[in-house]
C-alpha cells in the first residue's frame, strides 16, 4: 500500500506533520472525518513552516536576527526576535522567535504566531476556538482553559483567554488578549499561537520580565 510522508495543512496557521500513514487511511479519515486521533510531538507542529528545534538561519539570515532583536526580558538566559510584517510570513501579521544565549546555531525554543485582532475581542475568541477545536481533533489532547487579568497592565483592566495543550511537558499556547483603553495606547488586540519547549516555559515561570 502507498505510504505518504506529508504535511496536513490546519486552516488557523498551525501544521502537522504526519509521517508515514497510508493513502488509504488517510482518504478515509479526510473523507469521512473518523474520530481517530493521532500521536505527536511538539516538534510536529509549526508556524509559517517553523518548529521548535529548527534553526532560525534556515529562515532568515544572520543581519535580519541580529537586527531585529527585541528587549523582551529583563533576565538574558534566552534571546527574542520579532518580524512585523516579513515578506515571508503569510499566515500572521508578527512572528516572534526565541533561542537560548549564545546557541551558535539560533535554535529555535520559543516560536509566536499573532493576529491582530484591534477591538474584536470577540472575533479573536471565535478563531481561537476553531484553532483549539483542530488541535483536538488532530491530538486528541484536552486543553487546560482559563482567563485572567493581563499582569502588563497596571490597572487590571486588560483581560486574556488561553487554552494550553500540553505535549510530553512542551506546550501549545492559543492566546486572545484584550487590551484596556490606556494599553491600546502602545498595544493592539491580537491572538497569539505560541509553541514553548519545556525549558523555555521553565524560563517564564521564573518571572524574567
Amino acid at each position: 500500500m502507498l505510504l505518504l510522508t506529508t504535511i496536513m495543512k490546519m486552516g488557523n496557521g498551525i501544521n502537522l506533520k504526519i509521517s508515514n500513514i497510508s493513502l488509504f487511511f488517510f482518504l478515509i479519515l479526510f473523507l469521512f472525518k473518523t474520530s481517530v486521533s493521532y500521536s505527536s510531538t511538539i516538534k510536529d507542529f509549526t508556524i509559517e513552516g517553523i518548529s521548535l528545534g529548527d534553526s532560525v538561519l534556515n529562515f532568515f539570515s544572520r543581519e535580519e536576527i541580529l537586527n531585529n532583536k527585541m528587549n523582551y526580558y529583563k533576565k538574558d538566559d534566552y534571546i527574542t526576535i520579532g518580524l512585523d510584517n516579513h515578506p515571508s510570513l503569510k499566515q500572521y501579521d508578527w512572528l516572534q522567535i526565541s533561542y537560548k544565549k549564545n546557541d551558535k546555531n539560533f535554535i529555535v525554543e520559543s516560536l509566536d504566531g499573532v493576529l491582530s485582532f484591534d477591538n474584536d475581542y470577540n472575533g479573536c475568541l471565535k478563531k481561537k476556538s476553531e484553532i483549539v477545536l483542530e488541535i483536538k481533533d488532530m491530538t486528541g489532547i484536552e486543553p487546560k482553559e482559563y482567563e485572567d487579568k493581563h499582569r502588563g497592565d497596571p490597572s487590571g483592566k486588560s483581560k486574556f483567554s488561553n487554552s494550553e495543550f500540553y505535549i510530553d511537558n512542551d506546550v501549545i499556547v492559543i492566546s486572545c488578549i484584550d487590551w484596556s483603553k490606556k494599553m491600546e495606547e502602545r498595544y493592539f488586540d491580537h491572538l497569539k499561537v505560541i509553541i514553548n519547549s519545556s525549558e523555555f516555559s521553565n524560563f517564564l515561570r521564573s518571572n524574567p520580565y
